[in-house]
């Protein structure tokens, strides 16, 4: 496989048991481009630092606030990242070839991305996609002619129908993207190439994956000396590395750009500037944030156990060997799979004061208990949404249910995998279900057990959609704050307060929280040897 090593290379130079490199190959004598990849090395080393300059100090570069300086800070690593690898490629050790590789890699992919942007092609991209629905109907065509070649190796001429199968997709192909506009905008694209600000980058980009793929080859895995070991190394950074881009671009760059303006007291338009941990020292002083901090742990107290513990008996009962049971499981997940708005919209109309079938149903079966035994009850009617000693407790109600079919499946996977002799040596002994219940499913549950806490735990103090859909039109803390939750209070003060540092400062305290509940509580389990079961 291309990039694993020298696998032709003498018995000498390299084994699989490697652990140190070894050079293969003299520098002088490789017939790899040496020069031409150190004089590579260093444009992408002074490249670099210029961009990391020209964002610093704005020269040609528009990037304004924290962003210039994420910029960069990334700019510049890679700028010395480049220097060393100069160095490294010079002396032909597997650092230059790893090192140089990936830089390549990543400097392709960001010439392509500005040379895209360069030539407006993400544009062009929305207006085919905003007219593929006109043109659809020319995907007939396309599926007509792979129809009828699927049927070729059954009729006469075989040769002849695939032949028609083809021109009709080709032509069906053709029509469609004429109709889509597509063949004027790649003649517009072509045209927008031989601009300076397209063209260049599409070099960079041509140039750049040109010198990752001959650093990717086996031939530079035997001029480095890249031994077995570090060539899977390679290999697996570089297989994952799609994954580990978005992952650093779109959640660990984020959260770090949070960190920073939690620092600040940035209002998202104007000049940040940076106050320390005044933020966070404004939290325990915040009436409102102290109160959002207790209302999602009453809700957490109360959420979670109804959420799990009716999880865990029903999962026991799906579980048994009546029929029906598939059905039922089905049934219960349904709420799992359902859109949380669609959900939190019925229980809406549900609990409805007025006219919600809840309390209609509390007011005749009231006037059923009155008939039957003379009785005059009165029939409660609480105001289930509007009233802030149960509106809290309405929010519980629909987030447990939501959860419920969620629990329940993963005690059901938990119990499948329980080894069914021990039921049976229990029966042997008498045990009545109740018994085998407490005594064998619940203990081996343990590791299941501690997922779904945690995870019920997590989601509860992540409290949000189900408020703020119960609530609207109205704003979503509810009456005297009774549903105001932390991501509440973090949205109310980004989005409508436009206090972008303090609602950072909110989102990394409840972080805090969140990381010492879940730590708190997996080491108590891992002390009593429940992780590691």
């Amino acid at each position: 496989m291309i990039g694993r090593g020298p696998l032709g290379a003498p018995p000498d130079s390299f084994t699989m048991d490697t652990i140190t490199p070894t050079r293969t190959a003299d520098p002088a004598k490789t017939d790899l481009p040496l020069g031409l990849m150190l004089a590579w090395r260093v444009v992408v080393a002074i490249g670099l630092l210029a961009a990391a300059f020209g964002v610093a100090f704005a020269v040609g570069i528009e990037v304004e606030g924290t962003l210039r300086w994420v910029f960069t800070a990334a700019l510049g690593i890679g700028g010395v990242l480049a220097i060393l690898a100069i160095q490294w490629t010079r002396t032909m050790v597997h650092r230059g070839r790893a090192t140089g590789f990936f830089l390549d890699y990543l400097v392709a992919i960001g010439a392509a991305f500005a040379m895209a942007q360069g030539a407006d092609l993400f544009n062009g991209l929305d207006t085919a996609a905003a007219r593929f629905n006109d043109s659809a109907l020319f995907l007939i065509l396309i599926v007509v002619g792979w129809f009828v070649g699927g049927f070729a190796e059954k009729t006469k001429r075989p040769a002849l129908v695939r032949r028609i199968a083809r021109s009709t997709m080709a032509a069906g192909l053709a029509v469609l993207l004429v109709s889509m506009g597509l063949l004027p905008g790649l003649v517009e694209f072509a045209r927008r190439l031989t601009q300076a600000d397209v063209f260049i980058p599409l070099a960079i980009a041509l140039v750049a994956a040109y010198s990752a793929r001959l650093l990717w080859s086996e031939r530079a895995a035997s001029s480095f000396g890249t031994n077995q070991n570090q060539a899977e190394v390679m290999d697996g950074f570089f297989f994952v590395s799609p994954n580990l881009i978005g992952f650093l671009v779109f959640l660990a760059g984020p959260l770090l750009v949070s960190l920073f303006i939690s620092l600040t007291d940035w209002d998202g338009l104007t000049q940040a500037s940076f106050v320390g941990l005044e933020n966070y020292g404004r939290l325990f002083s915040d009436a409102a944030f102290l109160k959002s901090l207790r209302n999602i742990l009453v809700f957490g107290l109360v959420a979670v156990p109804a959420s799990v513990i009716p999880g865990l008996f029903l999962a026991a009962l799906l579980n048994s060997k009546l029929p029906g049971m598939k059905v039922f499981r089905a049934i219960y997940f349904l709420p799992s799979i359902a859109g949380v708005v669609g959900v939190t919209l019925i229980w809406k109309n549900l609990l409805n004061a007025t006219v919600g079938f809840v309390n209609y149903g509390i007011l005749r079966a009231t006037e059923i208990v009155n008939s039957l035994t003379g009785a005059e009850f009165e029939a409660a009617q609480p105001l289930w949404i509007s009233g802030s000693s149960v509106a809290l407790f309405s929010v519980m109600i629909v987030f447990a249910w939501q959860q419920l079919g969620f629990n329940t499946v993963l005690f059901l996977a938990g119990m499948q995998g329980i080894d069914p002799s021990l039921y049976e040596a229990a029966d042997i002994d008498g045990a009545s279900a109740w018994a085998r219940f407490r005594s064998i499913t619940v203990p081996l549950l343990k590791p299941t057990t501690v997922f779904v806490v945690t995870n019920a735990t997590i989601l509860a103090l992540q409290l949000f959609n189900e408020p703020f859909i119960l609530q609207a039109p109205g704003p979503p803390n509810g009456p005297s704050n009774s549903t105001l939750s932390p991501v509440i209070y973090l949205y109310q003060n980004a989005f409508q307060r436009f206090r972008q540092g303090y609602a950072s400062a909110v989102a990394w305290a409840l972080f805090a929280l969140i990381f010492a509940i879940t730590l708190v509580y997996f080491s108590r389990q891992d002390e009593e040897g429940v992780l590691s079961a």
